[in-house]
Order: structure tokens, then sequence, then C-alpha cells
């Protein structure tokens, strides 16, 4: 094609015909002018199918991840509201019996309380969009504003549920707890089938009973009974606090994923 248009450049030139050259000159660089705009327009489509594929499998990997989120999320208001549980029984057993008739599940209650739970971001596409700088590639501006922000709040509330724990769990009540005595659940009040299967437990029961007359001896003395019921209402509050998140955590969570999945029916 091109020796084709050489030899009527040259035919032209020879003939001497200027302004038919001139025709011509003006059709060849239009020609090529025109070719490089359909490969630029070319290249442009495939890049945009590229990052629209692209585009597409983020926005599936984030609804996947929104998806595990919910399920941790349930599972940290599950144990957040055995927390809750447990303490509100605990109050409620001392304003009616005041430490006087302590049993085996009052002790049971108050050991749960000295376990935590610890809630955990769930966001690997959302750290990878932008590791990579790709987050521009979501489209819709509107979701990504609102997505940015939502794993700024998860994050934040990451970091205060860690510390909470941290603080006022493991260092204030934990160490608290212990200054006051600690009890291993009596296993005399375990069922005798249980406890024939291994005898060794017989003589750890004698044990715990030793340890439970310390305790409830301990927890006689109105100094303790003060320190015991204002960690037991710390311990709540937190748990409460950390619920409250939670649930509000969740609802966000289903709203952007209700939105999400809009998008993609788009």
């Amino acid at each position: 094609m091109i020796k084709f248009f050489r030899n009527i450049r040259k035919k032209l030139a020879a003939e001497n015909k200027a302004v038919g050259y001139m025709r011509y000159a003006v059709g060849e660089i239009l020609l090529v002018v025109i070719g490089i705009l359909i490969a630029l327009q070319v290249n442009n489509w495939n890049k945009s199918l590229i990052q629209q594929t692209q585009e597409s499998n983020y926005l599936k990997n984030i609804q996947r991840d929104l998806k595990d989120q919910i399920a941790s999320i349930d599972n940290q208001i599950a144990y957040e509201t055995q927390f809750i549980d447990a303490a509100s029984y605990l109050i409620t057993y001392f304003n009616t019996n005041s430490f006087n008739d302590l049993d085996s599940l009052f002790f049971t209650k108050l050991s749960n309380l000295h376990t935590r739970k610890t809630f955990i971001v769930n966001n690997p596409t959302f750290t990878d969009l932008l590791s990579s700088g790709n987050i521009d590639l979501i489209k819709e501006a509107n979701f990504k504003d609102k997505l940015i922000q939502y794993y700024n709040e998860l994050e934040r509330i990451e970091k205060v549920i860690q510390n909470n724990n941290s603080f006022l769990v493991d260092q204030q009540f934990g160490s608290k707890f212990l200054d006051i005595g600690y009890y291993y659940s009596d296993l005399a009040n375990d069922k005798p089938s249980y406890v024939a299967k291994v005898k060794s437990l017989e003589l750890t029961s004698l044990y715990n009973k030793e340890l439970s007359k310390i305790s409830k001896k301990l927890l006689l003395k109105p100094e303790n009974k003060l320190r015991l019921m204002n960690m037991i209402n710390m311990r709540h509050t937190v748990s409460l606090s950390h619920l409250g998140l939670m649930q509000d955590s969740r609802q966000k969570t289903v709203k952007l994923l209700k939105e999400l999945s809009e998008i993609t029916q788009d």
C-alpha cells in the first residue's frame, strides 16, 4: 500500500503536477493521522476493558470481605453479650445476697469476665487497593468514599477494643482480680460419672475446696466487696461499649454490602 502511494507521488512529481501532488500529500497525512487515532482508540478500549475487569474482580472481593466481616462482627457480639450477661448476673447476685452465699456458678461467671475477645478488621482487598494504587479503579465515587470512611472507622474501633482489652480487662480487671483471690471451679460439683473417669481430679477437687474457702473469706471483707463490684461494673461497661460499637458496625456493613450489590447488578 505504501509502495503504491509512493509510486503515485513520483508520477505526479515527474509530470510536474504540483496541485495534484499537494492534494495527494495532504491525503497521505490524513491517512496517517486517522491510522494513529484508530490505534490509540483501540489501545484505550483495551485498557478500559482491562480496568473494568479489574474493578469487577475488586468489587467481588470486597463483597466477600464484607460478608466475612459480618460473620466476625456477629462472633464478637456473641462474646460481648456473654460478658454482659455474666456481669449482670453478678451484679444482681450481689444486690440479692451481698456475697453472703457464694456458689460455684458465681465463681464461674466471675472467671468468665477474666477473658476477652480480640476484634480484627477483615480488609485484605481494601489494603491491596491502597497499597497498589488501584483505588481509583472503582468508578462509583460515592461508594469509594463510603468504603474508605467505613474501613477507617472500623480500624479505629479495632484499636479502641484492643486498648480496652489490654488496659482495662487484662491490666485493671485481671491484676485486681488476682489480688482479691483467684478461685478454681469446684470439681466436686461436677457429675460423679465425669469425676470417676479421671481420678486425678479428686485431689484437685480437694485443693479447690480449700481455695474456695479462702476466696469466700476474702470477699466477705467490705473493702474487697467494693473493689470487686467496681471491677465487675467496669467490665460490664466495657462490654456494653464494645457491643454498641459492634452493633453499629454491623448495620453499616450490611448497608454498604447492599449498596455494593446494587452496583454490581447494574
